[in-house]
């Protein structure tokens, strides 16, 4: 009869037999363990039975988030490689397609650039006005301009390298509009150009804008008033004085510019610009704000265009202004005013003075929820015929400002329940005022309860409600006991909408699903944020990485995983910290996994990041003191193998701690071999490890007797510890009768009697 065994032997896979083999055989078996317990040829194939019933009630295996990278991003990095390396850079109808598409989606959906993809952009715009490549790069002016109102929007890091940006394709445009060549136009031509120009270019407002928030307002303020029309001529411009001049005034207060402020709002009134409600509550605020009591009183007196009154934030600032500095006389006076417009006066109609009117009844004169109540009333029986006059939850979100201001949260929600009481249904603004003084006030719960509310409101999404959410995420994060439910409804809320959540948001939650060995969430977090952080923001969450495994409360198996993460997600991680992270493993007795550490270092893609001669040492000194064998097999093996490290006596040196500690004292003394015969020669901390080889090397006596004949021969200094050495090697192997006179000459020896340690 035929044989089974060869029926099934021969329909295996010459692959099995040594062969090799590219087509798959139609019936082969599964793969198997590389490492068996059997000869592979004599294996018979079986069909696996499989009992896929059970599986039905089985859950589907995670998905992992992709990485998500916006649009035409990846294209200016490699630009950016490209031109680090000294290499071919990509093709420009490439870069020309990726710019209009990368800042198309930032203008699309209003995401901010961040300094590293500023910083890529400029380079490629450089690129792009190279005189050879300018005539192939197809930008627009409108292409550089809407680049320019991407920029409009600050970074949460550094933005000098938006300020940079903004500059060179302003100049880039200019030199369009003059019509100068590519790599002619200078810096220093740029306002005389701008001065001498018949009609003013329309792209100004955006440089102006970008230089005043990125705090060279000064510049601004220079480059506006070179700019500023002469009211007496008429002239056909596309720059609008007024529109440019508030940002401008914005920044220069923010920065405390007063000799600058008050010129610039001098020049810009007397070439024509109206004295509007802006100006006056830009000059009357940065003066209450200063405590300046005769400058706030004279910029709140002066008229204001079409006599309007002040903005209700400037009455607001007025009146911590005199609440800080007991003028409440003086905010009696402009109260009493304010009331008797709004009762029979041109106010009336005015809905914002009827707020501010609540705002100091509340904090002037110290009214009770009663009494605001009451005031409601009156304002809805006066403006009875005027619905868009009357009090609304906006009137709410005023008093609750002045609540959260004066750090009182029992009185914001008795201002809360006054607006379920008048029926006014809460606004965006009332749910972000409510997280804010309940977060403040450590109510975890309630603050959820109020995103959930805010959650299902029915209104356009937008960006003003994300600090404060934000701020949920890290109080719940940071909690004595985090609910994480609750935190996983808040960033999957957020990610829908395709939030990049600040980079402390994205640490705090880390941490905490780190802590619960939520490894999966924190892979999710880091996929859908770190993509889009520039250089500074990914080094505050890879810092939070390295704490989290210098901490020595965490547990090893926690701390290699967010090893690993560090790894996988910031390659750009510093040797210090890599080195610091392996002398930890080392401290817990885990010497596997530091040397894998190591490997890594070793393997790494940038040179930078490779292993230096000292990081060699470090890592067998490591060895020493948690000895591996096969961990030191693999870091001698590499350093054979690495050839930027040249084998010295510093080395030798580690390879000789390695190998005692490692029981194998006969392989390091073959290293002392090495040292003697080479050009640089031993050190005494060379002597002290060949004495520590002698003290435990069978019969090491009779070699430290003589490499100390030879020492004492030489007549040279020996230190202590090379001393210590030599007597531990002879009391090891029992010559206690040699080791006391040599105790008792020690003076002689090295200078000093011996102490407890010798």
């Amino acid at each position: 009869m035929r044989s089974q065994v060869t029926r099934h032997v021969l329909r295996r896979p010459p692959a099995a037999r040594g062969l090799a083999t590219s087509t798959s055989y139609l019936g082969s078996p599964a793969p198997r363990p590389a490492f068996r317990t059997f000869p592979a040829g004599c294996r018979v194939a079986r069909t696996v039975q499989r009992r896929s019933f059970f599986k039905l009630f089985q859950k589907p295996p995670r998905t992992l988030k992709e990485i998500e990278t916006e649009p035409g991003y990846e294209t200016l990095l490699a630009y950016g490689a490209a031109d680090n390396d000294n290499l071919r850079p990509p093709p420009v109808a490439d870069l020309v397609k990726a710019w209009r598409d990368f800042f198309t989606y930032k203008a699309r959906y209003k995401r901010v650039v961040n300094s590293t993809q500023a910083d890529c952009a400029h380079r490629v715009l450089e690129y792009f006005a190279r005189p050879a490549v300018a005539n192939e790069a197809a930008l627009s002016a409108e292409d550089l301009h809407l680049a320019m109102q991407c920029l409009e929007k600050p970074p949460r890091d550094d933005p000098k390298h938006h300020i940079d940006l903004s500059r060179s394709l302003f100049r880039e445009i200019r030199r369009r509009e003059v019509n100068i060549e590519p790599g002619r136009y200078h810096n220093v031509t740029l306002d005389y150009r701008l001065r001498g120009s018949q009609n003013q270019s329309k792209y100004l407002h955006s440089l102006l804008v970008s230089l005043s928030q990125y705090g060279e307002a000064l510049e601004a303020k220079k480059i506006f008033l070179e700019n500023l029309p002469d009211p007496k001529q008429i002239t056909n411009t596309d720059f609008h004085p007024r529109h440019s001049l508030l940002p401008i005034i914005d920044s220069l207060a923010r920065e405390g510019q007063e000799q600058a402020l008050r010129e610039i709002v001098k020049e810009a009134v007397k070439a024509g610009v109206s004295y509007d409600v802006r100006i006056h509550g830009v000059m009357t605020s940065f003066f209450a704000q200063r405590d300046d009591f005769e400058e706030t009183k004279f910029w709140w007196a002066r008229p204001i265009r079409k006599g309007l009154h002040p903005a209700p934030q400037t009455y607001y600032d007025v009146l911590q202004f005199a609440l800080r500095n007991d003028q409440k006389e003086w905010a009696m006076g402009i109260y009493e005013d304010l009331i008797a417009q709004l009762e029979s006066g041109p106010l009336g109609s005015s809905k914002a003075c009827w707020d501010v009117s609540f705002q100091y009844a509340f904090l002037l004169l110290g009214k009770g929820i009663d009494q605001i109540e009451r005031m409601f009333n009156i304002a809805l029986d006066h403006t009875k015929d005027n619905p868009k006059a009357q009090p609304n939850i906006g009137s709410i979100n005023a008093l609750l400002k002045c609540a959260i201001d004066k750090d009182d949260p029992y009185m914001a929600e008795r201002f809360i329940s006054l607006s379920k009481k008048m029926g006014f249904e809460p606004d965006l603004s009332t749910y972000i005022l409510q997280l804010q003084y309940r977060l403040r006030a450590n109510d975890h719960n309630g603050a959820f309860a109020t995103y959930q509310a805010l959650r299902n409101l029915e209104t356009a999404s937008n960006d003003r409600e994300l600090p404060i959410l934000n701020k949920l995420i890290r109080a719940l994060c940071t909690s004595s006991r985090p609910d994480y439910e609750k935190i996983l409804d808040v960033t999957s809320y957020l990610e829908q909408r395709h939030v990049t959540l600040e980079p402390e948001t994205v640490v705090s939650i880390c941490m905490a699903f780190m802590k619960n060995d939520e490894t999966y969430e924190v892979i999710d977090t880091l996929s859908l944020h770190t993509a889009h952080y520039s250089i500074a923001e990914r080094q505050m969450v890879r810092k939070s990485f390295v704490d989290y495994c210098l901490d020595k409360k965490n547990s090893t198996a926690r701390v290699w995983d967010a090893y690993a993460l560090l790894r996988q997600f910031f390659p750009e991680v510093e040797n210090e910290d890599r080195v610091a992270i392996m002398d930890v493993f080392f401290d817990r007795r885990r010497p596997d996994m530091a040397c894998r550490v190591f490997g890594h270092m070793r393997s790494h893609d940038n040179m930078r990041h490779r292993p230096t001669l000292e990081t060699y040492v470090r890592c067998l000194e490591g060895i020493g003191r948690c000895p591996d064998m096969e961990s030191l097999k693999m870091i001698h093996n590499m350093a054979k193998m690495d050839t930027a490290i040249q084998l010295n006596t510093q080395l030798y040196n580690a390879l000789m701690i390695g190998y005692i500690a490692c029981d194998a004292s006969h392989r390091a003394l073959d290293f002392w071999k090495e040292i003697t015969t080479s050009p640089e020669g031993p050190t005494y901390a060379t002597l002290e490890i060949v004495f520590r080889a002698y003290e435990v090397q069978p019969y090491g006596d009779e070699p430290a007797k003589e490499l100390w004949a030879k020492i004492t021969k030489m007549d040279i200094d020996v230190p202590e510890h090379v001393y210590a050495a030599y007597l531990t090697a002879l009391a090891a192997h029992s010559h206690l009768p040699d080791v006391k006179p040599l105790l008792d000459d020690c003076d002689s020896v090295i200078g000093k009697r011996p102490d407890f340690l010798t």
